[in-house]
């Protein structure tokens, strides 16, 4: 091995001890936000609550990102299905439901995706998921979610248990909108009322 090659090594050992380091930081400083805003939450009347929930949840699922990259290893990579999982499980504790309400057992695209796109797809959860959940739980049902690869494509599909539609708020709405724009996703017509169904392009990998 000549001299350069072992520098080159060397320098990319550094870059990748240096951006583990990164995330980790990152991921422990979003946590820190994440604990201040669950205690400024309680501290608030219950008729308040759901405006620091709103920020709580989206800080969390960029979190879940980073808890995720950092977790597998990888740099840059993500599995989506984990980030799933990894969100989902957040957004429960922030809404201080129950596990057993929601399953996250068939998401089986086993696809990686970048740390950006992991970011997105977790806030765009972080929009259409709580109200979902909210609904399923006064309705005594559950959530589902699943993912699965079709050709050049993976397929979100997330089942609840009443009509999605009325529970975006012109917000939400407007958020969705824009995440699923940046994911060059789209969302998909003639399903049943009660699911939320997305076609998200095979991703590449940057």
């Amino acid at each position: 091995m000549s001299g350069r090659q072992h520098q080159t090594e060397i320098n990319l050992d550094d870059r990748e001890t240096l951006v583990r380091e990164l995330h980790h930081r990152v991921k422990n400083n979003l946590q820190i936000i994440v604990s201040l805003m669950n205690v400024q939450k309680r501290m608030l009347p219950p008729e308040r609550r759901n405006e620091i929930r709103f920020l709580e949840e989206h800080v969390q699922a960029i979190a879940a990102a980073y808890r995720v990259v950092y977790a597998s290893g990888e740099m840059i990579k993500v599995s989506i299905d984990e980030l799933i999982r990894e969100v989902v499980s957040g957004l429960v504790e922030v809404a201080g439901g129950k596990s057993d309400g929601v399953e996250t057992a068939d998401c089986k695209a086993h696809m990686m995706i970048n740390l950006d796109q992991a970011i997105t797809l977790g806030l765009y959860l972080a929009v259409t998921l709580p109200p979902m959940l909210d609904a399923a739980n006064a309705a005594g049902g559950r959530v589902r979610l699943s993912t699965r690869l079709e050709d050049s494509h993976v397929c979100l599909e997330i089942a609840g248990a009443v009509p999605v539609d009325a529970l975006f708020d012109a917000l939400r709405e407007r958020l969705i909108e824009g995440h699923l724009r940046q994911l060059g996703a789209q969302r998909l017509l003639n399903v049943p009322a009660t699911e939320l169904h997305i076609s998200l392009p095979t991703f590449e990998l940057v």
